[in-house]
């Protein structure tokens, strides 16, 4: 082999042997290899069922959460191993090839181990357990499986950037499913997958869209094409394939289009009893760039969705939003009643990553039979978990969903952490494990009845404060300026970073940039942060703003980057030097 730097389709063509002590304390190396850690650490305080208690967040009396590990570079998707141990992706950030797959073991003192059984992954996402007790690792372009416990090894020589002394040994994979679309840009690269509880070699995967909402070129030349050609035909992106492992070799030979018109799949349950498969939309965002009317109501809209997934059925992305409303860039060009309407909305940009049917008996019995889910999003809807009613066949609409954990924000004097659950799995001892990307941890929801009923919150409406009359003014005075860094303030940082790194506290990495405030973010992006170098500077294009957006640096922006037109303009001002405005 040429290169350590694995990718799914290198390893399909390779006999890679087994990790043999994938069990017990972790060792050397893997302490000394980490190449990351999570963004914050939290403050602990007693114990939650042996656990170091996180003392700020906010749950039902009797309801605790305990820190299970740390120290990942983004850990995703978590799944329970028949034995009791835990299989962990960690996705190791945009960049290609840096992630891993840890396996976790609650040792009799009821801490974790943590051992790292695969590595030079390219950003493994979604994990989930087959028929065969195998797990099953969704990486952007397949899904491999392995057996964790296998004892025979094979030496992989190290090469390239991540070079050490020796060989390192991976598991022997099997891919079972290859070839899955890729795209540059591609805004929706992870993998989310499921399988079914009826035909139980049949695997759901997410296939999300190349786009925010089928939007091609930039500027005065972007359009919205009908039909939108990214989300139509047999290879449509935006869509839910199912995938017939029921052969021999368990391996996908062809694939079926299950369901179309779903922008972003990264949450997928399957009712244990009914089989009901359910969705968690990630939907649009910056509509109120297509229609201004929404730009006071952005935060809200449009809302995030819980679909019940029916064969064949398409669901509106990217013509429709909401309960069937029309799209801005569609408007006067589609019928949204042709297509199917969510069972339930969820709050705007909340960003549901993970959820699953609670059929625990550890938690309070309103939980049993209930739809646990993770709300990512870093503004005032997201960093929590809810559980959504359901009925007896796991349908969602019969109540609102109600609050688990809360008051996940980013403390005052920047202590305590930004939420940003991703997965959610419910163990078999009756727990809650959930992990955290950004963070880097993975956190376990316990309950002891004597200190409460535990029963969940009802959610604490969100008041915002209105337009500000400063931001208006700023805005005002930018819009007639045409400076370098102006013009970079409008093209870039408003269209691309404000919304997200203009809401504090608990600004994404660590970036404050503020809406219309040229002089501002320039001293933010130009000025040194203390001992370490600005993160940019005049004339350089390895700057670690650049890194970060092309996917390099860390904390790196999310998947898709920003539009070339965009970009040019960021360079422009670099390569002026970054002047003032």
């Amino acid at each position: 082999m040429r290169s350590a730097m694995l990718s799914l389709a290198v390893l399909a063509t390779l006999s890679l042997a087994a990790f043999a002590p994938a069990c017990g304390a972790p060792t050397d190396e893997d302490e000394a290899l980490d190449e990351g850690s999570g963004e914050e650490a939290y403050t602990t305080e007693g114990t939650c069922d042996g656990l170091p208690r996180l003392k700020t967040l906010k749950t039902p009396p009797g309801i605790c959460v305990g820190l299970v590990t740390q120290g990942f570079t983004y850990s995703r998707g978590i799944a329970e191993l028949p034995s009791g141990d835990f299989v962990l992706a960690e996705m190791g950030g945009w960049a290609q090839d840096r992630g891993a797959v840890w396996l976790l073991r609650r040792l009799p003192n009821k801490t974790f181990s943590k051992t790292r059984i695969a590595k030079l992954i390219d950003k493994p996402s979604g994990v989930t357990v087959g028929p065969d007790g195998l797990p099953y690792i969704g990486t952007p372009t397949g899904v491999f499986r392995f057996d964790p416990y296998e004892a025979t090894v094979d030496p992989v020589p190290r090469t390239g950037p991540f070079r050490t002394t020796g060989d390192y040994k991976q598991p022997r994979f099997k891919v079972v499913i290859k070839d899955l679309p890729k795209g540059d840009p591609y805004r929706h690269p992870l993998k989310k997958m499921v399988f079914d509880k009826r035909d139980p070699w049949k695997l759901y995967v997410n296939i999300g869209s190349a786009s925010d909402n089928c939007e091609t070129g930039s500027g005065s030349s972007r359009r919205y094409a009908l039909p939108c050609v990214e989300a139509e035909g047999n290879n449509a992106l935006g869509t839910i394939r199912a995938y017939d492992l029921n052969n021999a070799e368990h391996v996908a030979t062809g694939f079926t289009v299950v369901a179309r018109g779903l922008r972003n799949s990264m949450a997928l349950a399957v009712h244990p009893t009914s089989g009901a498969l359910l969705q968690g939309e990630n939907s649009r965002d910056s509509i109120e760039k297509a229609d201004a009317s929404y730009r006071d109501t952005e935060a809200d809209f449009p809302h995030e969705e819980l679909n019940v997934i029916v064969p064949g059925a398409h669901y509106g992305w990217p013509y429709c939003f909401d309960n069937n409303a029309v799209s801005p860039e569609y408007r006067g060009r589609v019928d949204c009643s042709r297509y199917t309407a969510p069972a339930l909305l969820l709050p705007g940009h909340a960003a549901p990553l993970g959820m699953t049917y609670y059929d625990g008996s550890l938690l309070p019995s309103a939980y049993k039979g209930q739809l646990i889910v993770t709300y990512h999003g870093y503004r005032d809807n997201g960093h929590r978990l809810v559980m959504v009613p359901v009925d007896a066949n796991g349908i969602p609409g019969g109540g609102e969903p109600l609050d688990i954990i809360r008051g996940w924000e980013k403390s005052a004097d920047g202590r305590e952490p930004l939420g940003a659950p991703v997965d959610v799995l419910a163990a078999k001892d009756g727990s809650l494990y959930i992990t955290e990307d950004k963070n880097g941890n993975v956190l376990r929801l316990s309950f002891n009845a004597a200190e409460g009923n535990g029963l969940p919150m009802r959610a604490i409406p969100i008041v915002r404060p209105g337009a500000d009359p400063a931001v208006e003014a700023r805005c005002r005075e930018l819009s007639r300026k045409n400076d370098a860094m102006s013009v970079m303030q409008k093209e870039v940082l408003d269209k691309n970073c404000t919304s997200c790194h203009g809401v504090g506290p608990g600004y994404p990495g660590n970036l404050r940039l503020d809406k219309c405030d040229a002089v501002g973010n320039w001293k933010r992006l130009t000025e040194a942060r203390g001992a370490r170098p600005a993160l940019v500077q005049g004339g350089d294009m390895s700057s670690e703003l650049v890194l970060r957006i092309q996917g390099e640096g860390y904390p790196q922006m999310p998947a898709g980057g920003i539009d070339p037109e965009s970009f040019h303009a960021l360079e422009e001002w670099i390569r002026a030097g970054a002047p003032k405005p």
